[in-house]
């Protein structure tokens, strides 16, 4: 009995296998890769050069501004000063992971920079991800998917912010955490995860922070999520709390007296 032969895999159904994709240089999780409204199949076979559609420039000045930072930040991610927008664009925007995973490291340069989490927000906005995915949409289908472009957004900086408490926590108790499990080992006791809050910031203080970026980071601690999402505390109240326990701790810091200086001993000549 003849075996059955294997289909040939085709993800996005643009009528190129997989196969056919990764030789061409092709996404194969989108039809179109470059986001010109022709499916890679005909382009490929008429020979038609695959290049992703530039985004606009931004209307107004405060989006020139996001997107100036953001290219600023990406600059320093990727370590080339010379790096221009539409090269930034054109590399990453086709590559839906790439282009995630770079939100990433430049929401995590911004936010420990200080800048605050809504700025940040505002930055990713101009990402090639999100860019890309705003590309093709007429201004009322832009308008509506302005939710979940926020969201998006509003994810990357919670989860980096996450991340970051769970590093200083990390170095603080010599063990490896990750945060579902640091959170639910500090919600028993808001003392210790009071006290933890206290330690992150001033691991944080010692490592040069700023103070806004600190009191960012404190509002992503097991203490303040337990707060807001559980006892439905406002985010207003935690963002008093992070500043408050900031400031208790330079405080500290500041009325700490300095470790003495050890004596130096000097031998002793022998007397004649």
């Amino acid at each position: 009995m003849a075996r059955p032969r294997k289909r040939t895999l085709d993800q996005d159904g643009d009528g190129l296998s997989d196969r056919e994709e990764l030789i061409a240089g092709t996404n194969p999780d989108s039809p179109d890769t470059d986001g010109d409204r022709i499916d890679d199949a005909t382009e490929l076979a008429t020979g038609s050069v695959l290049t992703p559609n530039l985004p606009r420039e931004p209307e107004t000045e405060k989006g020139r501004w996001a997107r100036s930072q953001y290219l600023a930040l990406a600059q320093a991610v990727l370590n080339d000063a010379e790096l221009r927008y539409e090269t930034l664009y054109q590399r990453y925007a086709a590559n839906f992971q790439e282009a995630r995973s770079l939100d990433q490291s430049v929401a995590a340069l911004a936010l420990q920079s200080g800048t605050e989490p809504k700025i940040v927000i505002q930055l990713l906005a101009q990402g090639p991800f999100t860019q890309h995915q705003t590309q093709s949409l007429t201004p009322e289908q832009k308008k509506a998917a302005i939710p979940g472009m926020l969201q998006y957004s509003q994810a990357i900086v919670d989860e980096i912010q996450q991340q970051r408490y769970v590093e200083y926590a990390n170095a603080i108790t010599g063990k490896t955490w990750n945060y579902p499990d640091l959170y639910r080992e500090h919600i028993g006791s808001d003392l210790t995860a009071i006290q933890l809050d206290q330690r992150v910031a001033a691991a944080a203080l010692q490592a040069g922070e700023s103070v806004e970026a600190i009191v960012s980071l404190l509002q992503q601690s097991p203490y303040s999520r337990f707060q807001v999402e559980v006892k439905k505390v406002k985010p207003a109240t935690i963002e008093q709390y992070a500043r408050g326990t900031v400031a208790q701790v330079q405080d500290i810091q500041s009325r700490r007296p300095a470790p003495p200086q050890r004596q130096q001993h000097r031998s002793k000549q022998a007397e004649r």
